[in-house]
């Protein structure tokens, strides 16, 4: 009997070293997978994040960069300057100038201000759109040997304004309500 006492005593060690090493095994293996959890959870809070503020931040870039260049038309300090004389040759260039500065002022802070978007939006994209008539009035200063598709570093300078349209349509496409749904909400607010 005294064996089998032993085998008991023994067993029941083995058995508790054993389930001590089952647990030391099952909290590695939760912790290993425990990351992933952790890393879609942030891939999600990233994706939120983005939808939320990626268009409130391409608005405000743009805006900026459009008070910006409007400031330095109005103070006269903008290296263009020699660029719009020499392709709208046929304007009174500082009324021209200035008139381009205080518009693009008005597109920047309208859209900072994300006030009257669809007619900030509708400046934007005339304003830029009329940037193209220069490669029609002057393509010897944007192409090289009437090439259009080779860009001089002027054309270049007018032609990345596709990404501008761009990013106007995009932020009215986000922003800007349907005028009836617009409607809506104003009279239901109302009651």
């Amino acid at each position: 009997m005294g064996i089998g006492v032993k085998l008991v005593t023994n067993t029941r060690r083995e058995d508790a070293q054993a389930r001590a090493i089952d647990r030391r095994v099952l909290i590695r293996e939760t912790s290993k997978a425990a990351p992933l959890v952790k890393w879609s959870e942030a891939d999600e809070l990233l994706i939120a994040f983005l939808r939320t503020w990626s268009i409130p931040g391409l608005r405000l870039a743009l805006g900026v960069i459009f008070l910006w260049f409007g400031a330095l038309k109005v103070l006269g300090v903008s290296p263009v300057l020699s660029l719009v004389e020499r392709t709208y040759s046929f304007l009174p260039a500082h009324s021209f100038f200035l008139a381009l500065g205080l518009w693009e002022m008005g597109i920047g802070c309208g859209l900072i201000l994300n006030r009257a978007l669809r007619v900030t939006l509708s400046l934007l994209c005339i304003h830029l759109l009329g940037t193209f008539v220069a490669l029609l009035q002057a393509p010897s200063l944007f192409f090289l040997h009437d090439n259009p598709l080779w860009l001089t570093t002027e054309g270049e300078f007018v032609v990345k304004n596709l990404v501008l349209v761009a990013a106007g349509l995009v932020i009215g496409g986000y922003q800007i309500k349907p005028r009836m749904k617009a409607k809506r909400i104003r009279m239901v607010k109302a009651k």
